[in-house]
Parts: structure tokens; sequence; C-alpha cells
């Protein structure tokens, strides 16, 4: 497997790959600038990345794809040419930030996607079957909104330059996925999973989450079992009560359990 963090930063730079669209060119050479949409924005920056990883994947002897269907797992897929597993999974997310009164950054998370599908049964909005992965990676992006970009306007081509930016401050992280995960759901009433949460990027890009410590098989158990959002009965809610389920299993393998009952040590100690 070779290095996707480390290749993607090094072409970003260079690449000198600007983030910012201000709009969409028409044929008569009119641009209409565009909001700080999120839906949008995190389409604009899937454009913006996919030269990048196609790029990759032919230094490497990989093929990219997309899925198929909408709205499936993952958003890119690298997978090594003449072969129909080792797949790589990429996903792009976007969040962009809020400041406190002081003008600090407010701590921001992720969404890592449904826990309450390929997750479970392997093939459940995902492009190929699960097991055929053997990485998933996320390239994450912060922006700050643009306070003038609101509603659409046109600008001639040649006048672009004066047209208000719908977002800029633009900074990105590469991780694996389990590395950023938190114990939380992205919010209360999905069953999405969530990442850490922080103000730093840093944070992201060096995957400091709980389970960089324990690994993605911990990741995939805790998730794959994560009590459904209308669950009558919930196995557990957190680290704490995962941990105390880890340990009277009969079902999780000692390895697993050796790896979480040394992580509870950690963070009690």
């Amino acid at each position: 497997m070779f290095d996707l963090i480390g290749q993607f930063y090094s072409l970003v730079e260079e690449r000198h790959v600007d983030w910012v669209a201000k709009g969409f060119l028409f044929r008569d050479l009119t641009v209409y600038t565009i909001n700080h949409d999120t839906k949008l924005l995190g389409r604009i920056f899937e454009m913006l990345t996919e030269p990048l990883l196609q790029e990759i994947a032919d230094r490497n002897g990989y093929t990219l794809e997309t899925p198929e269907q909408q709205n499936y797992y993952p958003d890119f897929i690298l997978t090594p040419m003449g072969e129909s597993s080792h797949r790589i999974a990429v996903d792009i997310k976007t969040t962009y930030r809020t400041y406190r009164a002081n003008g600090t950054v407010s701590p921001y998370k992720f969404t890592l996607g449904s826990y309450a599908s390929f997750l479970r049964n392997g093939t459940k909005n995902i492009a190929y079957e699960y097991d055929q992965y053997d990485s998933h990676y996320v390239i994450g992006f912060v922006y700050d909104r643009g306070e003038d970009a609101q509603a659409s306007r046109p600008y001639a081509l040649g006048d672009i330059e004066s047209a208000p930016e719908p977002y800029g401050n633009v900074e990105l992280f590469v991780q694996e996925k389990y590395k950023i995960s938190g114990f939380g759901t992205g919010s209360g009433n999905t069953e999405n999973i969530g990442t850490i949460s922080s103000s730093d990027i840093a944070d992201f890009r060096d995957g400091n989450g709980p389970f960089s410590q324990m690994g993605n098989e911990v990741f995939e158990l805790y998730w794959r079992n994560y009590p459904r959002y209308k669950a009558a009965e919930k196995l557990y809610t957190g680290f704490d009560s995962f941990a105390r389920w880890v340990a009277k299993s009969d079902s999780v393998d000692s390895e697993l359990k050796s790896r979480v009952a040394a992580y509870e040590r950690t963070i009690h100690s």
C-alpha cells in the first residue's frame, strides 16, 4: 500500500491548489456567483479533489472511480489495476468554523457516515462489499463562510476579481477514518458516526482520536454494535459502558478485549 496521506499533501503543495471557487462560468462568459450553501461547497471540494486523486491513482497503478448510485459510500474508490479487492475508500467531508465572542474558534466536528448500514451487513449503501476495502480515508476541509456571499449575482468574466468570495481560509487534513472517530454520533437524532471535536485541525491531521490507540478493529466493533437511535435497549452509550460490555462479552476476541482494557487504564489512571 502506498502513502496516500503523504502523496496527497505533496501534490496539493506542488499544484498550488486554490480551493476557493467564486461561481459558475456560462457559455456567454458570464460568471454567476455562489453562496456558502454547505452541500454546494461540499460538491466543489469533491470536484477539486478528484483530479488530484486521479493523478495519485495513475502514479501507483490504481484505478479511480465513483459510485454509480447517489448517496453511496464512498465518494471515491481506488482499486489496484487487475484486482477486485484491496480497495481504498476516500470520503470528502466539510464543515465551517464558528467563532466565539472573543474571536477564538469554537470546536468543530464532522460526520463519518452511517453506522447502521454497510458496517452491519457489508453491502447496504456502499459500492462493492465492505470486506473488499483495506482502508478508509477522510479528506476533510474547514473554512470560513464569506459574509458578503448571500445571493447569486452575474459578473463579466473580466470583473470576477471584484466578486465576493463565498468562503475562504481553507484548511484540510487527510487521515484514516478510525483515527478521527469519537465515541458519539454526529448529531443527537441521526445514526451517523461522529468525529472527535476540536478547534485545532492538527488533531485531525495527526489522528488524535481514541481509536487510533485501540485500532480499526475496535472502531468497527464499537460502531457495529452502537445502539440504533430508537433502540429500546442499549448495550452501551459511550466508552465506559462499552468497556464493561466488552469485558463481559463472550463473542469479543481476547486481543480486542486487551486493547480496550489498556485504553481504559490509560484514561482512568
